[in-house]
């Protein structure tokens, strides 16, 4: 099962198999804040720091390996699309897409949650957002402030995870043995963690990443547009693997197309991140929709 297979990794290397890893997280939040702040509330920029370290809380959780709250929240990193086909097609809320996995008799915990981790996270922070604007005391709007900056990183971590393209396939950590492989795409069960942790930490600095950003824009349907990002994830997942064929990220000797791959992907999380927060800004001031 995945949950033995993550808690073993966890053992063998805390830092090394967790989506991109500390800096690949920190660095989509620092330009997504760089990105977004002229359009949010100033708390924002000012709390960068707790935003950032926010980013990575997510994983710290996965330190409680065998808890209630880890087994739980584990499944949400993920989306196997090939246990449940184009990601267009997923239910808007996670207990109706839960109804139709369990009618396709794939077990709930291989199929992962990551579109509803983020739509979810990002409606906790359009509420956070209303009432720190509503806040009629400054203990509450301190209290609400930092709402606002723990559920910003929090959804910027699955943010993230929904940019690497391993995240969203049954192949996330070399190819299945139990899979027709026809390209002959490695098995190397390092690649999840030399790819998005060994190669980041040696060969990714903001920099490179910075302009590589889209424009900042609101969302009119996200998640709508949620499902779009991951879609195009997941069709990186084969360029990616045939990339490593010819020794694109080997952290040990970066080479130019391993950098611009993944800095691509990183800039793409880091613009969708600030899009959400952005959106969550407006939508916030916007009336409640009527259920």
């Amino acid at each position: 099962m995945r949950c033995v297979i993550a808690s073993l990794l966890l053992l063998a290397a805390p830092l090394q198999g967790r989506a991109w890893g500390e800096k690949g997280h920190a660095m989509i939040s620092r330009l997504a804040i760089e990105t977004a702040a002229p359009r949010l509330p100033e708390f924002m920029n000012a709390s960068r720091g707790e935003l950032i370290y926010n980013s990575n809380e997510p994983d710290r959780w996965r330190e409680e390996a065998h808890s209630p709250m880890n087994l739980a929240q584990q499944a949400d990193h993920f989306f196997d699309s090939e246990l449940w086909g184009p990601i267009p097609t997923i239910e808007p809320d996670r207990y109706q897409f839960m109804e139709k996995v369990a009618a396709k008799k794939v077990e709930l915990v291989k199929v992962g949650y990551l579109p509803y981790a983020i739509v979810e996270n990002y409606g906790r922070l359009v509420n956070a957002f209303r009432n720190w604007s509503r806040a009629k005391t400054s203990a509450d709007r301190e209290a609400t402030r930092q709402n606002a900056v723990v559920y910003a990183g929090i959804l910027s971590h699955y943010v993230g995870d929904g940019s690497q393209p391993m995240h969203l396939s049954i192949h996330y950590n070399g190819w299945v043995d139990d899979k027709p492989n026809p390209r002959n795409y490695t098995k190397d069960r390092r690649l999840h963690s030399r790819y998005e942790a060994a190669y980041v930490n040696s060969a990714i600095e903001a920099p490179s990443v910075r302009p590589k950003v889209q424009p900042l824009r609101r969302i009119n349907d996200v998640f709508e547009s949620i499902k779009q990002y991951l879609t195009q994830s997941f069709a990186e997942l084969e360029p990616m693997y045939e990339l490593e064929k010819t020794g694109e990220f080997n952290p040990e000797q970066p080479r130019p197309k391993g950098t611009e791959f993944i800095s691509s992907e990183l800039a793409r999380a880091a613009g969708m991140l600030a899009d959400l927060w952005y959106t969550a800004w407006i939508e916030s001031g916007e009336p409640v929709p009527k259920q």
